[in-house]
């Protein structure tokens, strides 16, 4: 009994998530009420608060749920054999994509991410993250889709040995917020350029020497 509640409580609240995400993508987080969530997902305003204090919230799960999406089908190819580059190409396209297709809930997705950190409060007001840490589940769900491509390629001798996979994939999830928040982007592809020269400054010294060379040349 108590498992059958506690799939009904999770099923709620990914129809809540994805309904909040569907009006956010037509609109803005600003335009958009908890009343108008709440009559999206069938629920009750109180409810709705239940599940989630706030919109970003809302935004968040929908997020963390397509981003682990991302990281199934990147692992389901690395088991497969597939070269890590090409995964790694696929991962941050798709990123770039969904940036630029959803660039207005950008600010709040960045916003939540570059400033999560577990001992400051986040920002009490609708809207917006009312816990300590709540961009923090959002920061490793993103470090989480960047780290098995950069194991592979330790793995594979791309990468120095003794190069920290943890921390560059936390820098390299900065980066690329750093690049989708950039206001000068009109497509994906500036967006990957951007990011691209984001990321050669930050794995300067980490690449193997050989491939450093390959780059180079």
């Amino acid at each position: 009994m108590k498992v059958d509640r506690q799939e009904q409580d999770e099923a709620r609240r990914e129809r809540i998530a994805r309904a909040a995400f569907e009006l956010f993508a037509r609109s803005s987080l600003d335009e958009i009420s908890a009343q108008d969530i709440a009559r999206a997902a069938y629920v009750s305003r109180t409810n709705l608060y239940r599940y989630f204090p706030s919109k970003v919230h809302m935004l968040l799960a929908h997020f963390e749920k397509a981003v682990q999406a991302s990281r199934d089908d990147a692992l389901e190819r690395l088991r497969a054999g597939a070269n890590p580059q090409l995964v790694w190409d696929r991962v941050t396209a798709r990123m770039a994509d969904l940036g630029v297709r959803y660039r207005h809930l950008v600010g709040a997705v960045g916003q939540a991410v570059l400033g999560a950190a577990p001992d400051q409060p986040g920002a009490a007001r609708e809207g917006g993250l009312t816990r300590p840490g709540d961009g923090l589940r959002t920061a490793l769900t993103l470090a989480a889709l960047v780290q098995p491509v950069l194991l592979a390629m330790q793995t594979q001798g791309r990468l120095r040995p003794e190069a920290n996979v943890q921390l560059l994939s936390v820098l390299l999830v900065d980066a690329f917020i750093l690049a989708l928040l950039h206001g000068g982007h009109r497509d994906q592809r500036e967006v990957l350029r951007d990011w691209q020269e984001r990321f050669s400054l930050l794995m300067h010294g980490a690449l193997s020497p050989d491939t450093a060379l390959r780059e180079r040349g």
